[in-house]
Formats: C-alpha cells, structure tokens, sequence
C-alpha cells in the first residue's frame, strides 16, 4: 500500500471513530443541576377538584397500627370553575412523634368537627328546651401529601369540606357562606319526596319536593332533665321546627307565602329522632336550595 492510500484510510478510520463513538458513550448536552421543588401544603381557603386513594382518614382502631396513607387532593390553580369543595384548615405533622393510627388522632383534630365553624354557624340550636342539629349533606376529609412528597419527608395533613358525589361551580369562599347566604345548592339535604331514612338524598339542584333542615332528639318527660332531650308534645316540635327553619333560611315567613309547609316527620310512633323539613305545597317542585334564600324568590317551578 502506497503513502497516499494509507493516509486515505487513516482518515476513513478517523472519521468513522468521529462519528460512532459519541453514540457509543452517549451525547453530552450542557445544563446544571437544579434541586427538585417539593410541593408546599396547600392553603386555607384552596378549592380542591379530586380526591383519590382511601375514602376515608385512618381510625384508632388498631392502636398498634402503623399510619397508612391518607386520600390526595388535587388542588386547583384557583378557586374559580367546577370543583368539589374547599380546604378549611392545615396542620403540620411530625412523622417522628405520629406513628401509629392512635398518635394520628389525637394530634389532629376532627376534619367534621370544623366544618360549621368554617361555614359561619353552629351545629345546633336549642329552641324552647330542645336541641335541633341543622342538616346539610356535605363530606369532611383529612387529606394529606402525595407519595412522592411524603418521600421527601412532607408530612402535613389538611382538612377537605366537600360535596357528596357532585361537583359545584365556584364563584366564592365557602368560608362564612352559611352566615352570608352564599352555600352552595349542592351542600343541601334534599329529598324526592319525603325522607327516606338511610336512603340516598336527591341533589338540591335536581326537581324535588322535600329539603331536610334539621334534626331533634327526642325522649321521654323522664329523660328531659339532661341537656340534649326533651319531652316536648307535638305542637311544641312544629313550633320549634319552624322557628329553626327561619333561622336557617333567613326569613320570618319560611312558608314563603304559603308555598311551602314546615312540617315535623317521625319515621315511627314514638322513634327519637324526629326531622325538620320543607315540602312544596301542591305539585311543583324545588330546583334549588332553600339555606339562606332570605327574601329572593324560591327556586320553584
């Protein structure tokens, strides 16, 4: 082989090298290392569109257990559109200190206990000797970080007020909204027809002739001595139911012209409990929620 023919393959081999042997060890692409965001808890007041993982937070009952996961929220970029509810409330968490399900309650309050607070009203209300709880169909979740974030030792918890298997469209805080008139129709307790104990409430958005206001106990004379109970005859009750339902809906005449009757429904003689509730008058229906209506016109048709 001649000095030129080799200088050919000299440079053949050169270039092939050039060529294959980048691909071989791999391109080098300029850049620096930046550290990962981990994402901070959310914040009160945040509207929350999913919830997944377990339907509901761990409870005590295994004091020994270890914590398990709670669900994850997907937190909205801002509180406007469709979403299914609102967090109330965050707290951090130690993970050295919370380690079994029993330590997990205890350091973090209830989620349902916070949510009338919240809304701007009470749980109760005791109207001439007896306790009436006001009704509405809402769902509180304690939610916390994702895996990857647990991973990197975020160990907040955060409680979710929600709706129960609807969405909503925001336009306000849920924060005050009972006080202000603002709730949602979707955090209403409707029914079809009448109250189906343990049965399956209908949207307040949807036709329906029934909204559940509240809820008393009630026991023998015997028993009325305590705080909680009353021995109150029929008319008692009614007067007590419509004077709840006023307050609830923010006016004096909660018949609304006669539109609606306010009645007291026991599901037995003698049953405990008794519900406070709104029924339309005739065969119209209700479209909407009755919480705070005040003088506007009933969702009626």
């Amino acid at each position: 082989m001649d000095r030129r023919a080799a200088g050919v393959m000299v440079l053949f081999v050169a270039l092939l090298c050039a060529m294959v042997v980048p691909s071989l060890v791999g391109k080098r692409v300029a850049g620096s290392a930046v550290s990962e965001v981990i994402a901070a808890p959310p914040t009160v007041g945040s509207c929350v569109t999913a919830i997944t993982g377990p339907d509901r937070p761990p409870r005590a009952t295994r004091p020994n257990a270890a914590v398990t996961a709670l669900p994850v929220a997907t937190v909205a970029p801002s509180c406007t559109g469709t979403v299914i509810g609102e967090i109330i409330s965050v707290q951090p968490t130690s993970s050295s200190t919370v380690t079994t399900l029993d330590e997990f309650v205890q350091a973090n309050p209830s989620c349902r206990s916070q949510v009338e607070k919240y809304l701007g009203t009470t749980a109760t209300s005791t109207i001439d000797g007896m306790e009436w709880t006001k009704s509405i169909h809402v769902d509180a979740v304690t939610v916390g970080p994702n895996a990857h974030d647990r991973a990197a030792g975020r160990t907040w918890t955060a409680c979710v007020l929600s709706t129960v298997g609807q969405t909503y469209n925001a336009t306000t805080s849920l924060k005050s909204s009972w006080d202000s008139g603002t709730l949602p129709d979707e955090f209403g307790l409707c029914w079809d027809r009448s109250v189906v104990p343990r049965g399956t409430p209908t949207s307040c958005t949807s036709p329906h002739s029934t909204q559940q206001l509240g809820y008393g106990f009630v026991a023998s004379p015997t028993d009325s001595g305590t705080s909680i109970v009353s021995g109150m005859d029929a008319d008692g009750m009614t007067a007590g139911c419509r004077t709840l339902a006023a307050s609830v809906m923010k006016t004096s005449d909660p018949t609304k012209g006669g539109r609606l009757a306010v009645k007291v429904v026991a599901q037995a003689a003698g049953a405990p409990y008794v519900q406070c509730v709104v029924t339309v008058v005739g065969s119209g229906k209700l479209t909407g929620s009755v919480i705070g209506i005040g003088s506007k016109a009933l969702p009626l048709r």
